[in-house]
C-alpha cells in the first residue's frame, strides 16, 4: 500500500534523534510505525547539536536514562545491525563556583546510586589534573570519567536504518499539515494533501512542537532558543596543551568538547535569546564568536591563541523548568519534546520509556514527573545549577 492509503499502528512527527529512537524501540517489538519528517533525518536542531554525552543530572532518573542512553552509544553497531554512533569516552569535568559546591557533591553521590563512576575533585588538586588552565572562580570540580562525545547526525541515521530495517516507513520530505484525532485513530494530513491514519501519534518535532498541537487546543508552554556552537583551533604549538576532555565550565557559563585533530568546540550553558522555528539566522554572528571565543580565552594562554574557524546557530525547544516534557497529551496522542538543549544522549533509552508509554505497557513510575500536566499543577522540576540549567 502507499503512504497515502496505508494505516499504522503508531505515527511519528519528526524524524529527529528523539523521533527516529521511539520508532526504533517500537518497530522492532514488530509495531508498524510511519515516521513524518519536514526535511530528512537530523535535518533540524539535532544534526547541529554538540554531541555531549553526560550522566551528570541533578535528576536520578536523568541520571540513569543517559546512562542507558551513553551505553547504547558505545554499543551502537551491535544494537542497530551496523549503524555508527562516533561515540568517543574523553571523560567530562564540570567546574563549579563556590555556591555549587554542595550541589556539585550531591550530583556526583546521585552518579555513584546509579553506578556511575565520578570523583569530586577539590579545588587545590585541580591544577594537576588539568594542567596550564586558569581555575580562578573554581571551588570544586567533578571528573566523569565515562562521559564523551558522539556524532548526532550517524546516529540519527543509524537509529532510522534500523528502524526501517524492522519495518518503518520513513516518509521524509513530508510536512505535517494537520493534526485530527477522531475515534479510534489520529489522521495525519501532509502538506501535498496527504491522509495517513494511525492508531496512536507521537509528536517529537522539536521546536515545531507547541505550533503542531495548538489547533488541537492542546497549549505546551514551550519555547524556542537560538544558540550559537563556535569552532575553534589551536595553535600547532599549543598541541601539548590541548584539554582532551569535555569541559564543562559552569563557573564560566560554557562548555568545550575536544574535536579530530586541534579542534575544540564552545558553547554556553545558560539562556540564550528566543527565536522563531521558520524564520532565525542559521549562520552565527561574528559578535557571537568572539564572545564564546573570549570565554573561553580567559581559561588559558592555548585557548587565547586558538583561531575561530567556523560555527553555526541551532535552536532549543525548552520548558519552564528545562527538563523533558513526555507523555499524554489527547486520547491517542503523545509528546517528546522540550529537552532543552540537553537530550541527544538521553534519546536511545528515553525512546524505550516512550515506545512503551505510547503501547499502554508499564512504565518506569518516574517517567510521570515529566508529563505536560505537571505545569498546569505547579510541580515543576528541578534542573542544573543556578543559571545553567540547561544542565538538566
Amino acid at each position: 500500500m502507499t503512504a497515502a492509503h496505508a494505516t499504522y499502528d503508531v505515527g511519528i512527527v519528526g524524524a529527529g534523534v528523539h523521533g527516529v529512537a521511539a520508532a526504533y524501540h517500537l518497530a522492532r517489538r514488530g509495531v508498524r510505525v510511519a515516521v513524518f519528517e519536514r526535511l530528512t533525518p537530523a535535518a533540524g536542531p539535532t544534526g547541529r547539536s554538540g554531541g555531549i554525552c553526560r550522566a551528570y543530572y541533578t535528576d536520578p532518573f536523568l541520571v540513569e536514562t543517559a546512562r542507558d542512553g551513553i551505553a547504547f552509544l558505545d554499543a551502537f553497531e551491535e544494537r542497530t545491525g551496523g549503524g555508527q554512533s562516533g561515540f568517543r569516552r574523553t571523560g567530562a569535568f564540570y567546574l563549579h563556583g563556590p555556591d555549587d559546591v554542595a550541589a556539585a557533591g550531591r550530583t556526583a553521590a546521585r552518579l555513584a546510586e546509579a553506578g556511575v563512576p565520578s570523583e569530586v575533585v577539590p579545588a587545590a588538586d585541580l591544577p594537576e589534573r588539568l594542567p596550564g588552565l586558569d581555575l580562578g572562580g573554581v571551588a570544586v570540580a567533578v571528573w566523569e570519567p565515562g562521559a564523551g562525545f558522539a556524532d548526532p547526525f550517524a546516529t540519527t541515521l543509524g537509529l532510522a536504518e534500523a528502524a526501517r530495517r524492522h519495518g518503518a516507513d520513513l516518509l521524509t520530505r513530508h510536512r505535517v499539515a494537520r493534526i485530527a484525532e477522531g475515534p479510534g485513530q489520529v489522521v495525519v494530513t501532509t502538506a501535498d494533501g496527504r491522509e495517513v491514519a494511525v492508531g496512536h501519534l507521537l509528536v517529537a518535532a522539536g521546536p515545531w512542537t507547541a505550533a503542531l498541537l495548538r489547533p488541537l487546543g492542546i497549549d505546551l508552554p514551550l519555547t524556542v532558543e537560538r544558540h550559537v556552537v563556535a569552532v575553534l583551533e589551536h595553535d600547532l604549538a599549543d598541541t601539548a596543551e590541548i584539554v582532551p576532555h569535555v569541559l564543562i565550565d559552569v563557573a564560566g557559563g560554557h562548555y568545550s568538547t575536544p574535536q579530530p585533530r586541534t579542534q575544540f568546540l564552545v558553547g554556553g550553558v545558560v539562556p540564550a535569546s528566543q527565536a522563531d522555528p521558520d524564520d532565525f539566522l542559521a549562520a552565527p554572528r561574528e559578535s557571537e564568536l568572539a564572545r564564546l571565543a573570549r570565554a573561553v580565552a580567559r581559561r588559558s594562554p592555548a585557548r587565547r591563541r586558538a583561531a575561530v574557524t567556523g560555527g553555526w546557530a541551532s535552536l532549543y525547544d525548552v520548558s519552564p523548568d528545562w527538563q523533558p516534557v513526555t507523555g499524554r497529551v489527547g486520547e491517542r496522542i503523545f509528546v517528546d519534546a522540550g529537552t532543552s538543549g540537553h537530550g541527544f544522549k538521553l534519546a536511545p533509552a528515553w525512546g524505550e520509556h516512550v515506545a512503551r508509554l505510547v503501547l499502554g505497557e508499564a512504565t518506569d513510575p518516574r517517567l510521570a514527573a515529566f508529563g505536560p500536566q505537571r505545569f498546569a499543577a505547579g510541580t515543576t522540576l528541578a534542573a542544573g545549577f543556578g543559571a545553567a540549567r540547561i544542565l538538566g
